[in-house]
């Protein structure tokens, strides 16, 4: 059983808010975990408490990441539940550490899948191919990358760990559960190799640019209210290309190909 509870919380980043999902054990004893409870908001922690009622009671807290539209109601629904807090050794809170592949809750297995954030996991049942992927995957549109050095080929790396595993039905942080996993597992590692060669064609093209150039030449059809966003995509791209050998920095914060 997987019942979706969407936080008021839309926005461009977003999309229709966060995605909280009440997972059951399947054993008939009417455990509850919850996967990512969400943003701080009173409104939010309520329907996932009136849901959690009719369908259990939730005992464990899972998150897949820091960031605010996903952690912050944690403690607030453990407090008014009792649950058990699980996540990654560098939440804030976590009673319980969990590692890589280790069984947290029923079937679900905590997975380690860097690139969004450095501690970021997925949780994955292999009984019926359910990969809940938090912001490492979204249900439209694409994530944004870490700005942390190496983050990118980290991203990549997950991304491939996920493919790997063959899931059926991703239940993303945002946007709209995805029914065929494989197909928008193979369309994200498109999509950032895609993005990788737009950044070497425009420096080809154009000679030496800044990140900020980059962001013009690249993300034609994204809002300007977004390009910080983009740059950091950027920027992780860059960092991914120097380390392979194929750009340099120069001063100025301009950057260009290598010979």
């Amino acid at each position: 059983m997987i019942e979706r509870v969407v936080a008021p919380n839309p926005g461009p980043m977003t999309l229709g808010g966060t995605n909280t999902y009440l997972v059951g054990v399947g054993d008939g004893s009417g455990e509850l975990a919850a996967i990512d409870p969400g943003p701080d908001d009173p409104r939010h922690l309520s329907a996932i408490l009136e849901t959690s009622r009719r369908l259990g009671r939730i005992s464990t807290v899972l998150v897949t990441h820091r960031h605010l539209d996903h952690l912050p109601a944690a403690l607030p629904l453990c407090r008014e539940t009792g649950a058990t807090l699980v996540g990654h050794a560098d939440l804030p809170g976590v009673q319980r550490v969990i590692r890589d592949g280790e069984t947290v809750f029923g079937a679900l297995v905590a997975l380690e899948t860097p690139g969004h954030t450095r501690e970021s996991l997925c949780f994955w049942d292999a009984s019926d191919g359910s990969l809940f992927t938090g912001d490492l995957v979204a249900g439209s549109g694409t994530v944004v990358v870490d700005d942390q050095p190496g983050a990118l080929a980290d991203y990549v790396g997950s991304l491939e760990r996920l493919m790997g595993l063959g899931p059926r039905t991703i239940y993303p942080g945002h946007g709209p559960i995805v029914h065929d996993a494989v197909s928008k597992l193979t369309e994200y590692l498109q999509h950032r190799r895609a993005r990788l060669q737009q950044v070497v064609d425009a420096l080809a093209l154009r000679g030496p640019l800044t990140i900020e150039e980059l962001v013009e030449a690249i993300y034609t059809d994204v809002p300007v209210s977004l390009h910080p966003m983009a740059a950091r995509n950027v920027r992780a791209n860059l960092e991914k290309l120097a380390s392979d050998g194929q750009v340099a920095a120069l001063s100025g914060q301009r950057w260009r190909l290598k010979a």
